[in-house]
């Protein structure tokens, strides 16, 4: 702030009434941001049209323009931080066994073999697990448990 006392004042006023308004309109604000946007408005990089001191209003819209990208940046990080810990949450809830019922057809299938040629010659249905590299077959469903009593 003691920096831009260089800049000619608008007009004549009552030094503690105004340093008490720009107390005031900086409520809140980060020294850091006060820093740069002074700088901003010294340097010409700011988006004031003037070249006296800026009003506390105008100050104060420099100063949150400085730190925009900065609060964005880190209202992201915490959508991100949220996400992941709800999903966390939702991640173990109810586990699958997407081979249970289901019979073993070949073991240590690479992922090269089951793109080429494994899909054409295992049956329908086939499930191959990258993890072990297994191949299971179609699922027993109820159909053919029914179809089996009859």
């Amino acid at each position: 702030m003691y920096i831009l006392s260089v800049l000619p004042a608008q007009g004549a006023t009552d030094p503690n009434l105004t340093r008490g308004v720009y107390l005031k309109a900086l409520e809140g604000v980060t020294r850091h941001s006060l820093e740069v946007a002074t700088d901003n408005i010294i340097k010409g990089h700011s988006n004031l049209e003037h070249g006296f001191m800026p009003s506390p209003p105008e100050l104060r819209r420099e100063c949150e323009r400085v730190m925009k990208p900065i609060n964005d940046s880190a209202r992201y990080v915490r959508e991100v931080d949220q996400a992941r810990s709800e999903a966390k949450g939702r991640k173990h809830s109810s586990p699958v066994d997407a081979t249970k019922n289901r019979d073993i057809f070949a073991v240590n299938i690479d992922h090269g073999t089951w793109t080429t040629t494994g899909k054409r010659t295992f049956p329908d249905g086939s499930l191959w697990e990258a993890k072990t590299g297994t191949v299971y077959g179609p699922a027993n469903n109820a159909f053919n448990q029914v179809g089996a009593t009859r």
